[in-house]
Parts: structure tokens; sequence; C-alpha cells
């Protein structure tokens, strides 16, 4: 890795001659002229705009790329400027623009007259009157390329003509002739306006130069470090790129999700059918650098089934687990169980899924409700390796891990918590009704309720799993920030005794209605939230332990 920068002439200079491309996984141009203007309002005062991460090919890392979205015209003599730094890349050397490719294209797009559509102008009356207000107004565009030097009675100047000193004339003559000014007053003016631009010429825009050889897993670790925009590389980004036109991976991928609802639902990262298609040809951790050896015509062949597969893992995941996207956990064990369907014909896929459903349950939230989980490659093999286990009738008992999760861990966990996410899937899956209304809560209409509303326990653990109930949207609403007292009467008075305790029972309420109609235990108050959440977590740690089975444990001490 290599840090400059480069003199504005020298980046100007480098986009003209076609050196910075765009691998094929970056994003169209899309900044607005706001977002032009102001960068090149900050360039004029110095201000820093961030560093340029580019990445330069070798023979490991070799990705298709395209031309930044500029018209530039012919090839003109620019000034070749030593900037005195000695790591400057090479002339004619290619660079692709991992970061910053909305900044280079503005700059480009205005600097060298470059937008496909307007034409940029500086408005001289504007920068020698109101520059120091930190407005943007100098900065003029008209729609259509434009071959006039000037506009406006030579009061604007075309934004392309600075960058090799070309326009100190027409700053010149507009001043001089100003009939508003002074002799004295055009001269400071000329020489006010003369210093922005030579600001703007001689503007050093930093880089980061990341060198091929430094391997996939480097470079896409420092591009998650440093990114401007806190987007990550990902493996898949770098597999578009590579096998484009070959193979159009980014089209594949959008057809997927195009047909596949589930797929889309779940927002499905592409890395993921990459690393079945691994894990199916390889039976190895399916790094990226695994991936990234894949063969297209390997990726062509298995694409259908791995599609297939992963959205049938996904479908068996939503309706066995209670996996929704809202709360989407299990990915490495989803990735693993996709590459062990996509071995199996229809048929062994549904026999498999249907006579060891329990098991895969089991196995399913033992690793989810494992603390600080991480889905790693080594952890989709290990669950891939075990799957086939299970396929082949052996029990892999070393990829299922103590559940250790006692009831004040329970009620405190937080909702960034990877567990918090996998009770809310089993409160989900085990409660399939709505215990207001009786009627069953379906995907397209399922939301989660607040027993105690925000408003009620502003001050307590009010988001707590034990806190949470699964409904159907309607009574959601109905519902809203009612007292849970208020609410539970409501349904004593409007279904019998018998159904509403049924109801209540299995939406895991730690009460019951008496004949009287009294609710007992009497917790459903502000003053008792305390121990309902206490009492309501209980029951759902009993649900875990009954999911669970012998892996789950509420000592700190027992351990596997």
């Amino acid at each position: 890795m290599r840090t400059g920068s480069f003199r504005m002439n020298q980046l100007l200079k480098k986009a003209k001659t076609g050196q910075f491309k765009l691998p094929q996984f970056q994003r169209d141009f899309v900044w607005n002229e706001a977002q032009v203007a102001l960068l090149i309002d900050s360039i004029a005062r110095n201000y820093p705009i961030g560093s340029l991460l580019l990445l330069e090919p070798s023979p490991d890392i070799r990705l298709s790329a395209r031309s930044i979205q500029a018209a530039m015209a012919e090839l003109d003599d620019l000034p070749s400027e030593d900037s005195g730094d000695n790591n400057t890349p090479e002339e004619a050397q290619e660079l692709l623009i991992l970061d910053g490719q909305q900044r280079l294209t503005s700059i480009v797009r205005v600097l060298l007259n470059a937008n496909p559509s307007k034409t940029y102008w500086f408005d001289l009356q504007e920068l020698y009157e109101s520059f120091d207000e930190e407005r943007v107004d100098w900065i003029k565009k008209t729609n259509g390329k434009s071959k006039d030097t000037t506009r406006s009675n030579n009061r604007w100047l075309r934004a392309d003509l600075i960058h090799e000193g070309e326009e100190q004339k027409y700053v010149i003559d507009y001043f001089l002739n100003h009939p508003d000014l002074e002799k004295d007053e055009a001269m400071n003016a000329i020489k006010r306006v003369n210093r922005i631009f030579e600001t703007i010429r001689n503007y050093e825009v930093p880089y980061i130069l990341l060198e091929g050889q430094e391997g996939v897993e480097a470079i896409c670790r420092i591009f998650e470090t440093i990114n401007s925009t806190g987007t990550r590389l990902s493996t898949f980004d770098l597999a578009v790129a590579r096998y484009y036109p070959d193979l159009d991976l980014r089209a594949y991928y959008e057809e997927a999700h195009r047909i596949d609802r589930t797929l889309d639902a779940f927002s499905v990262d592409g890395e993921r059918f990459l690393q079945v298609i691994v894990l199916l040809e390889k039976n190895a951790e399916p790094s990226r650098s695994e991936q990234l050896k894949l063969g297209k015509d390997t990726i062509k062949t298995r694409w259908i089934q791995v599609t297939k597969a992963l959205s049938r893992a996904l479908r068996w995941a939503q309706k066995e687990c209670g996996l929704e996207p809202r709360f989407y956990v299990g990915e490495s064990q989803l990735v693993a169980l996709a590459g062990v369907l996509a071995d199996l014909d229809e048929r062994n896929q549904e026999r498999f899924l249907t006579e060891k459903r329990d098991q895969l349950v089991q196995w399913f939230f033992s690793n989810a409700l494992q603390s600080g989980f991480r889905a790693t490659n080594y952890r989709i093999l290990m669950h891939y390796q075990s799957l086939k286990k299970l396929v082949s009738g052996e029990i892999p008992n070393d990829d299922m891990p103590i559940v250790n999760l006692d009831l004040e861990t329970l009620v405190g966990l937080a909702k960034s918590d990877n567990r918090y996410k996998a009770v809310l899937a089993l409160l989900r899956r085990y409660i399939p009704e709505d215990f207001f209304s009786g009627s069953k809560i379906e995907s397209d209409n399922f939301e989660i309720h607040h027993i105690f509303p925000r408003s009620f326990g502003a001050k307590k653990q009010v988001d707590s799993i034990a806190n949470l109930v699964p409904l159907t949207r309607e009574s959601n609403q109905l519902l809203s920030n009612r007292n849970p007292s208020d609410y539970v009467h409501e349904l004593a008075n409007k279904v019998d005794i018998d159904v509403a305790n049924q109801r209540l029972g299995l939406a895991l309420f730690p009460i019951r209605i008496n004949p009287q109609k009294e609710v007992e235990p009497n917790i459903l108050s502000d003053e008792m939230y305390d121990a309902f959440l206490r009492e309501r977590g209980t029951l759902i740690l009993q649900k875990i332990k009954k999911v669970v089975g012998n892996r789950f444990t509420d000592n700190p001490q027992n351990e596997d």
C-alpha cells in the first residue's frame, strides 16, 4: 500500500488519458448538482475532500472495468507537472477506483468540461463579491455542451479554462472593463479571483494505492476500514468485476432476486451463492480467495441449483424456526444447509427436512443462541460437514453447542445481540396465533407488539425480549399504547374465559383469568413490571429449553 497525492493537473491528465477505471461492481454516477458544486467550492477554498482509494491490478487480481462517466474531448496537451512525490503512480498505469468515483467524476466533469449534457461556468462577479460568504453561487451550469469561452458579457468563464492558466486574460479583460470599478479596485478583483483559481490548480488530491499483490483479503479489509461511505467491498463485488463480461454475475444475481420472493425478502447477499458453490465443488472453507478461484463455467452450471437450494433453506427456516427478514440470524447455518440441499434431489430434500426436522431445529437454535456469534467461513464449513453427517444418519453432536442463558441475561438482552433476534424467531415460530383476535399470524401481516407500551414503561426495560409478543398488524394497531390490564380484561369479556386463557398461554403470558374475570397473578401494572418480566422470561426460557433440549443450561459453570 502506498500513499501520495495528485496535483490537480496530474489528476486531470490521468483522467483524460483514461488511466482511471471503474470496476464493474461500482455504481453509476449519482451525485446531484448541489453535491458537485459543494465539492468544487471546497477545492477552491483548499478544504480537504478525502482520499481516493485506488487499486493497481495484478496478475492475481484482474477485474473487468469501465471508463468513468465523463464525455472527454480529444486529448490535448496538458502540462506535466512533477508533484515532488516519488510515489506517484506511473503515467501509463491503469488505476481502478475503489472509493472516490463520485468526487473524481465531478472534478473531471467540471474542470475538463466533460459533463455529457451540461457546461459549467465560473461567475467572476460572484467570486469577487461573495466568495468570502461561503456560498457556491459562483458555480453555474447551462444545458448542452458549449464551446464558448465566456457567457453573460464575459462575466461567466467556462470552468475548464482554468487548469492551464488560460483564464487570466479573460479575468483581466472583465474587471479592467468593468463599468463600476475604479482601476485600483479592478486590480484587487483580478488578484483576488486569480488567487482562487490558483488554489484550484495547485490543489492536491490525496490517494491511497493498494497494490494487487497484497491479496484479496487485505484489499477488502483496507477498503472496509477507510471507505468514506462505510460501504462494504464484498467478495461478490470483486467476482462481478472479475468475470464480466464473459459472465454477468450481477445480472444472474438480480434475476434470482426478481423471480424468487424469498431471496428478495431476506436480501440474500451474492456472496452466499458463491459460498454454497465452493462447498459443493471443494468441500473447503468458502473464503474470498476460494470464491474468486471458481471458474465461470462452474458458476454457470451450479447457479440455478444453488439459487433453489438457498431459497429452500430460507423457507424451511421461516416455517420451522420462525425466521423473518427483520430478525435474520443463522446465515452461516443456512448457507451450509443450502449446500447440503443442493446436493440432493427434490424428493430427498423433502425427506431429509421432514425426517430430521427436530434435530435440525435443535441444531439451528443451539447455534443461533450463542453469544458473540459470527458467520465465519470456518463455521460455514463446520456446519456443512456436520449436516452431511446428519444426511448419512450420524448425530453431529460436535456442532450442537451448549446454550448458556439465564433469566437475568435473557431479560436484559440488547437488541443488537444475535440472541435477541434468535429468541424473536423462536417466539414467532411457537406463537402461531394472535392472542387478542385468535387469527393465524402470517408473514405478511406479522408485527411485534410491546405488551407494556413504550409510553407506559418508558423508563424501564421496555424493549426487553420478555415484553414482546407476535401479533397481527391489525391487533397491534388496535392495542397500540393501551395498558395490558385494559386489553386483557377486554379479551376476557369478548370470548369464553377458557378460550382467553388458552390464547394467553400459547402467547406465554404468565397470567390467567379467573371465573370472576380477574387477572391472576396481579402483575399487569407499572409497579409490577419487573415481576412481569421475570415471570414471562421464565416461560420463554422453558420454551428455549424444550427446543434445544439437553444443549440448554442456565448455570455458567456448566459448559460443554
